[in-house]
């Protein structure tokens, strides 16, 4: 062959039999790489501690810093309290409000707050830093996708004044009090007339 052709086994040449199973003895190409996995959700021990399909409780135990106290491998001790940092509060748990719903529940629960018949400022204080800790969570994703879509419900029932529907709703985010009191007794104070 002239410069300029194939060679045969070389690169971009024809394999010699066929090898390959190109069309003509030409070698497939070689297939690209997977694309990397999506980083938060995992099965991986040392990812996190959160369950990773929401509702299901976490699929191994976390020991609690008080069973650490009697690890006797310091490696497996300090991999535990890096998991527990990250399987704080600052968990993503769900999938973060979209902005467009965010800024509806912002605005509505701003009118509210504005419309308040109370004029004590260590109240108002107290309900708008708990607002902010509400919108910061369905913002990043640290409430459940069914809160969120709940709180949004509740910010669309009070802008249309249907507040048995409220209250309602109210209840139902009372089931989860553990992880919603704080924001959530500032949202009540907000629907209670």
């Amino acid at each position: 062959m002239g410069v300029g052709g194939p060679v045969p086994g070389g690169v971009g040449g024809p394999v010699p039999g066929g090898v390959g199973g190109g069309v003509g003895g030409w070698a497939k190409p070689a297939p690209a790489p997977a694309p990397p996995m999506p980083p938060g959700k995992s099965t991986a021990p040392t990812a996190s501690a959160m369950p990773v399909t929401e509702g299901l409780p976490v699929a191994w135990p976390l020991p609690t810093k008080a069973m650490q106290k009697l690890s006797t491998n310091q490696s497996v001790a300090d991999a535990n309290i890096a998991i527990q940092e990250m399987s704080g509060s600052s968990s993503v748990i769900g999938e973060p409000l979209p902005p467009h719903d965010l800024a509806h529940v912002k605005n509505v629960f701003t009118l509210l707050l504005d419309s308040s018949q109370d004029n004590n400022p260590k109240k108002r204080e107290d309900i708008m830093k708990k607002l902010e800790e509400l919108y910061g969570k369905l913002q990043t994703g640290q409430l459940k996708t069914a809160t969120s879509q709940k709180v949004l419900q509740l910010a669309k029932a009070m802008e249309a004044q249907d507040y048995a529907t409220a209250q309602k709703v109210q209840q139902e985010l009372s089931v989860d009090w553990d992880t919603n009191k704080s924001w959530l007794m500032g949202v009540k104070r907000l629907i209670t007339r």
